[in-house]
């Protein structure tokens, strides 16, 4: 969720026509019981559901949005409404485990309070261990007829198949440049300052927010520098460790990762040819590493950054890209 002050009443602009058809389904009365939205980092899945859910439980929602007066809507603010549920990884950890997925059976065991639905909202849903993955079957098998679940995933693929085929996928995409332009201007007040936010995000607006907010823009451009200085032979990856010093592993990982997926759509956009084969396969060790980190695996930081670093200086300097 952002950092705003109250529940997120409606989606982000480049969301309105998946919402417009959830909420046709919903007046419909043919609204799913359980919802996966997949899509890459930081484009708002998690900001979607929540204002999704904000709207399920609202007691005026004839506007296709929440009103953001009643009592339920007051109650979100607070973070006090007994209808819904939010699993996510604990604190200092990045694993939802087996105990917070019983007590999600427990809560789905139950009738609503004061409202007509319950909500359970999960994610991101790869932080769930196997055994919670598992025990999650259990809800969505059995589903209650008040009871919505609705999890985000930035990675569905790795999901196993058996979950993945009980909830309705909403795949959810990049918005377009001139969509993220527009939003993160309202933000900045800047075209220049907007464009170089989404240059070192990767093209993920809410991530461009969160280095503009946390004045962060500074750093961001002062290690794309160190990666393209990496491309380009400037250093070797023995020395790209001490760039990314004060970044963790999984981001650190996450930063390699998205510079070679924006080399890999440029090959594509200048006309080069598809990508080949082999800068797939280090884009996919990328994210396998940094789900490995994600749920607990401690290898060493120094050698595996060395390692994956010089893959990648390799793999652009072969043109495997």
């Amino acid at each position: 969720m952002d950092a705003d002050s109250h529940w997120p009443r409606a989606p982000l602009p480049w969301q309105t026509e998946t919402w417009q058809r959830l909420v046709s389904l919903l007046h419909a009365d043919t609204f799913p019981h359980s919802i996966l939205a997949a899509g890459p980092h930081n484009i708002g899945k998690q900001h979607f559901l929540s204002a999704l859910a904000g709207l399920l439980l609202c007691e005026d929602s004839s506007a296709g949005t929440a009103c953001g007066k009643c009592r339920n809507c007051h109650l979100l603010d607070v973070a006090t409404h007994p209808d819904i549920m939010l699993v996510s990884p604990e604190e200092d950890s990045r694993v939802i485990k087996i105990d917070q997925i019983r007590s999600v059976l427990d809560f789905a065991s139950m009738t609503p309070g004061i409202s007509q639905r319950m909500v359970i909202l999960i994610g991101p849903a790869e932080a769930m261990n196997i055994n919670a993955a598992n025990a999650l079957l259990k809800c969505l098998e059995e589903p209650t007829e008040s009871t919505l679940l609705m999890l985000f995933s930035h990675r569905a693929s790795t999901l196993p198949a058996t979950l993945r085929s009980r909830c309705q996928t909403l795949a959810m995409g990049l918005p377009s440049h001139g969509q993220s332009m527009e939003w993160l201007e309202q933000v900045t007040g800047s075209a220049q300052i907007s464009e170089q936010l989404l240059e070192v995000s990767n093209q993920r607006p809410l991530l461009a927010k969160r280095y503009f907010l946390q004045d962060k823009l500074g750093q961001q451009l002062a290690l794309h520098r160190g990666v393209d200085e990496l491309l380009q032979g400037g250093i070797s990856a023995l020395e790209f460790p001490s760039v990314v010093a004060d970044l963790e592993l999984v981001d650190v990982l996450a930063l390699m990762q998205s510079r070679l997926e924006l080399l890999l759509r440029n090959r594509v956009l200048e006309g080069n040819g598809p990508p080949t084969r082999p800068g797939f396969v280090l884009r996919d060790e990328l994210a396998r590493l940094q789900q490995a980190v994600a749920s607990g695996a401690n290898p060493n930081r120094q050698l595996t950054i060395e390692d994956c670093a010089a893959r990648l200086a390799r793999a652009v300097g072969d043109g495997a890209t």
